[in-house]
């Protein structure tokens, strides 16, 4: 029986794939590869791959085989051949996006890539086949200017794009996944509460409930969510800053929900921090637990096992924290110079 156990081990340990992080460093047209020490939490760079503009947001292929990526600056995406034993890049194959992507994101499917254009204001559905994104869009659909994130419900039958600025909004769409169409629901649009300019967005694991960042306002917002009628509903919102901060200054970048549901992390630029919240496991409301401070401009950070890695677009740097799954506590380990710019993260751990 101990050997049987034993074997077991470890088959499962050499069995075991690399846990990984994708930075797109706009600054350089490429995406580096670090493998995460699963431990210790420390970062090896094993490698990049160049593209022919910078690239922005990323996502992934449920079977992790393929790395989808918005090249912003050629307004076309990228999709990459991902090897799933040490996580390195291959054999990017480009398609026109129609528009300068400052978001993707891959449906439940896997069939349909899915984008917002910041500056053209505009969602759009590019169809993949064989794992490749085929282009041009099937569809594209004025949502108004500067919308910053796209992302389709746990069911999959609907789609959100919140908007910064003067829009202050969050675009409610039809999405089917058969079809390959994305309609406006009705109503269209959730309004955010005034000033805020929601910017990024994520789904509880429960889906009852959504949680917007929000860029001008500094704060996150709790939604709740109809998963009838694919619509969003506000009932609360609290700050990301210290009330000392002069409010005029800086403004929130991106938003993260730990896969246990119990804490959601938020990104301050300018008072460069990441904003810690526990959520009620009952209502979904939110609780400030502090501020941890980040390298300069953290644009984007991600979660992935007991860590969190934020990027310093302002320091071309990125920071590793271990965080504590009892209390969401984070605390900095170490950091890493990286490529310029780095704009988006991305941790991916290969079973």
């Amino acid at each position: 029986m101990k050997l049987i156990v034993l074997a077991s081990i470890i088959a499962s340990t050499v069995c075991a794939g690399p846990t990984v992080l994708y930075v797109s460093e706009g600054g350089d047209k490429r995406i580096a590869v670090y493998t995460i020490n699963e431990t210790t939490g420390d970062l090896t760079r094993a490698g990049a791959l160049d593209l022919p503009g910078a690239p922005g947001s990323l996502d992934i292929s449920k079977d992790r085989a393929r790395l989808y990526a918005a090249v912003r600056s050629s307004k076309q995406f990228a999709t990459m051949s991902v090897d799933r034993k040490t996580g390195l890049l291959s054999n990017p194959v480009l398609s026109p996006a129609g528009f300068n992507a400052a978001y993707v994101h891959v449906d439940k499917t896997g069939n349909w890539l899915l984008a917002a254009s910041y500056g053209e204001g505009m969602a759009g559905l590019s169809r993949i086949k064989n794992g490749v994104v085929e282009g041009p869009p099937v569809v594209t659909l004025e949502t108004g200017k500067k919308a910053h994130c796209i992302q389709t419900d746990p069911a999959n039958r609907f789609a959100f794009v919140p908007h910064v600025g003067e829009l202050n909004k969050v675009e409610q769409l039809r999405f089917d996944p058969v079809a390959g169409t994305l309609k406006s629901n009705t109503p269209p649009s959730m309004p955010g509460g005034e000033g805020q300019g929601p910017r990024h967005m994520q789904f509880h694991p429960s889906g009852r409930w959504v949680y917007l960042v929000n860029e001008q306002g500094k704060s996150v917002t709790l939604c709740d969510y109809d998963k009838q009628t694919g619509t969003l509903k506000i009932r609360q919102t609290v700050t990301t800053i210290p009330a000392d901060w002069d409010k005029t200054k800086g403004s929130c970048a991106d938003i993260h929900v730990s896969a246990d549901g119990r804490f959601v992390y938020a990104s301050n630029r300018g008072h460069d921090s990441l904003a810690v919240f526990s959520v009620n496991p009952s209502s979904g409301e939110l609780k400030s637990l502090g501020q941890t401070p980040t390298e300069k401009t953290p644009r984007s950070f991600c979660l992935i096992h007991n860590f969190v890695v934020s990027a310093g677009e302002g320091s071309h740097r990125l920071i590793v924290f271990r965080r504590n799954p009892q209390t969401g506590a984070l605390t900095p380990l170490k950091t890493y110079d990286c490529g310029k710019g780095p704009g988006w993260t991305l941790g991916v751990k290969f079973e």
